[in-house]
């Protein structure tokens, strides 16, 4: 690996290679308003402090709020497949972007291309060192039910990372007759795999209990959106998550956070 790449990754990751991710992209391609995210630079003043070791965003928040994002390891969502591959990964550089994130839908019937458009970026990024996150979706945009198995979801993550993701964002399942449960999927991909958060709970516990169980298999983090600037106190849910990811601590004690 260059060692400009490396540099980035290590921005981007915590000290022990973990990581905490806020991610804030989706009013960028949510149909509905997103209710929580009206002033982005709020939340990230809230959360970076409190233990977050970066930021998913948009090309807007990073032009709008830029006095809060300080010096944060920034990750930005790009369009998956744009026309100017080249210009997107120039972009990003000129806003020192420590890592681009792209959807990737392997298996989906209706592009199957995608896959190859993915590499086409992906080699792009690491021409001028800027690595890359894949969110994967299996089988498309809302991932098929199908797909969300041990070894579809192995399948589809390993497909990406032999692709050229650097980092891997996706969905945190269980499934009996796997002696390893997830971690034998984490060890299939070979790369990071980070942990989307889901859907929006108004009870922490079982977004906990998600992340203790992800980083006890493997998982090298988790990145949160709803569950992070949804909540009344997204510093102190931020910092709960955080005592988990870089600090092994139980969920009993992360709940103490929010007391």
């Amino acid at each position: 690996m260059h060692e400009g790449k490396k540099r980035r990754l290590d921005r981007v990751f915590g000290a022990d290679g973990k990581i905490l991710v806020v991610a804030m992209d989706h009013a960028a391609y949510m149909p509905d308003a997103v209710i929580g995210l009206e002033n982005p630079g709020a939340i990230i003043a809230k959360t970076m402090p409190a233990g977050a070791d970066a930021l998913l965003t948009t090309l807007g928040t990073l032009r709008k709020a830029g006095p809060e994002i300080g010096t944060s390891a920034v990750i930005m969502s790009v369009e998956s497949f744009p026309q100017d591959i080249e210009e997107v990964v120039l972009q990003a550089l000129r806003y020192d972007v420590d890592m681009i994130k792209v959807m990737v839908y392997p298996f989906d019937d209706t592009d199957p291309n995608n896959i190859w458009k993915f590499q086409k970026l992906a080699t792009m990024a690491d021409k001028w060192n800027l690595p890359i996150m894949a969110e994967v979706f299996p089988g498309g945009y809302p991932a098929k039910s199908e797909y969300l198995n041990f070894n579809k979801l192995s399948a589809a993550l390993r497909v990406t990372a032999e692709a050229g993701a650097d980092v891997i964002k996706t969905f945190f399942i269980e499934e009996d007759g796997y002696p390893k449960g997830y971690r034998e999927i984490v060890e299939n991909t070979q790369i990071p795999i980070v942990v989307l958060g889901g859907e929006k709970s108004d009870d922490p516990r079982p977004l906990l209990e998600k992340v203790k169980r992800s980083i006890d298999s493997g998982a090298r983090g988790v990145a949160i959106g709803r569950n992070i600037w949804g909540h009344p106190r997204p510093d102190l849910i931020t910092s709960a998550v955080a005592e988990i990811i870089h600090h092994n601590s139980s969920v009993e004690t992360a709940l103490g956070i929010l007391k």
